[in-house]
């Protein structure tokens, strides 16, 4: 690999913001102009070098749009909501506790 192609993933963002959006909200796979290639921050587990963390805002690498990954559905179980307040939100199958 040539030093020019090894530089090319360093300036892999948008040159033009004028056609992005914020579709956070749902997450998603596919940016709405098409482009499935996304710019987010992760956190590698030391021990398994695999994706440990993952921050919840990424960028699409062609049009800058901003959207949220998907969530892995055994994720749903083991995570804390937090209201307005920085209030753990109770869930309603732990009311019956």
């Amino acid at each position: 690999m040539s030093d020019k192609e090894s530089a090319d993933i360093v300036y892999l963002y948008p040159k033009d913001y004028s056609k992005a959006t914020d579709i956070r909200g749902v997450p998603t796979t596919v940016c709405v102009c098409g482009c499935d290639v996304w710019i987010l921050k992760v956190r590698f587990d030391k021990e398994t070098g695999e994706i440990g963390m993952y921050f919840m805002d990424m960028e699409c690498a062609s049009c800058g749009t901003l959207a949220n990954p998907p969530i892995p559905d055994s994720v749903e179980e083991d995570t804390i909501y937090y209201d307005d307040n920085y209030n753990i939100e109770e869930d309603d199958d732990d009311a019956d506790l």
